[in-house]
């Protein structure tokens, strides 16, 4: 995987806005979801939603429902729009190779004895494996209709089962050996 660059954080926040107006903690809690394509900090999206007012893609609203404080509820602008739809088609056509650092540990993975590697291997599996089960719960309506969250479930799941296989073939050299 590769970091996500700004234009990537651009797009899912104006993606999101796209779709539905919403005020920042409902915002940030789609953006901590297990299914979210890319990571953003809650103060790297409120500084990103400053700089899409200034730009005037979206609009902060104060909203007050009692018996809460206001809150800023975001929209998106018609300039907004324009601009998603520029970033949407650019990113869509382009092929940008990711960075897996995951290669780096693997590829020297023989330098360890065996009995360490799988250890290791099976502590990595029980984390993907509470990623894969925390993605599991998003039913196959929202998968069909979101294309990306669909080709992430995908990878995980191809990861699982190299990591299975490999976890198997490190045991078969520690038998052998």
């Amino acid at each position: 995987m590769t970091m996500s660059s700004i234009k990537d954080k651009k797009l899912l926040l104006l993606g999101i806005l796209a779709e539905h107006s919403m005020h920042g903690y409902q915002l940030n809690e789609l953006l901590k979801s297990p299914g979210t394509a890319i990571q953003i900090g809650k103060a790297n999206a409120y500084q990103l939603l400053n700089k899409f007012e200034e730009e005037g893609w979206v609009t902060g609203t104060e909203e007050r429902v009692e018996p809460y404080p206001p809150r800023l509820v975001y929209a998106i602008s018609e300039a907004g729009k324009e601009e998603f739809s520029r970033l949407l088609q650019e990113r869509l056509a382009e092929h940008i190779p990711g960075e897996f650092f995951d290669l780096v540990s693997l590829n020297f993975i023989d330098i360890l004895e065996s009995d360490l590697a799988v250890t290791l291997l099976e502590q990595r599996a029980v984390r993907l494996a509470d990623r894969c089960d925390s993605l599991s719960t998003i039913s196959d309506d929202i998968r069909a209709s979101h294309p990306g969250l669909d080709l992430l479930i995908q990878h995980l799941e191809l990861e699982r089962s190299f990591l299975n296989e490999l976890i198997e073939k490190k045991r078969s050299q520690d038998v052998t050996s």
